[in-house]
């Protein structure tokens, strides 16, 4: 039996913040409006750290066809996505998810999170990356969590490190980031860490 236990697409997570908190939960249908004008206001914010972005990525209909590849990630074990929301007001601030989830040998997976501009330098950041360790760690059972940071990001290099990722070099070209092949620092939590 694998020592991880059922997470579902109903799975939450809390995380404390001075002043507050943030809850992080699966997509929903119902987030389609919030995500999309988050992401759309916040554009020039995130484009420099991210994928290319399709000439579709706001729509209704790729946001839905996105809802369907969660839901397959999730119950394959493949991959955990969230939106992360302010718990004062449920308003959404950003996303946070673990993809890639390698289990056998390794137990490792992927974390990738943005918030949005107008949200940023908040500490939402920060609460949301514990939140998502933490389910790695205790609810799945992984060892390993790993990030890739442009090397220009000194904000997400300085947010990993102050939750105890350490820095394990640069990967050459890891990552295709807005159309170009992009070098990245490459950092890792793991569950004995503390």
């Amino acid at each position: 039996m694998s020592p991880r236990r059922r997470a579902t697409t109903d799975t939450a997570l809390f995380e404390a913040l001075p002043g507050g908190g943030v809850h992080l939960r699966h997509p929903q249908w119902a987030d389609y409006e919030p995500w999309a004008e988050l992401r759309l206001s916040s554009r020039d914010h995130l484009q420099p750290w991210e994928p290319r972005w399709n000439n579709d990525h706001l729509t209704r209909g790729a946001y839905r066809t996105r809802l369907s590849r969660f839901k397959k990630m999730v119950s394959s074990d493949e991959g955990y996505p969230f939106h992360v929301f302010r718990a004062s007001d449920n308003v959404m601030v950003g996303a946070c998810n673990l993809t890639t989830v390698q289990r056998k040998v390794k137990q490792s997976c992927a974390l990738g999170y943005w918030i949005a501009e107008r949200h940023a330098r908040q500490g939402y950041g920060r609460a949301s990356v514990r939140a998502a360790c933490r389910f790695a760690f205790e609810t799945l059972a992984l060892h390993r969590v790993e990030a890739a940071v442009g090397l220009g990001n000194q904000a997400s290099r300085q947010l990993l490190e102050t939750v105890g990722f350490a820095h394990e070099g640069i990967g050459r070209g890891y990552l295709k980031i807005d159309g170009v092949w992009r070098d990245h620092d490459l950092f890792a939590r793991l569950s004995t860490d503390g």
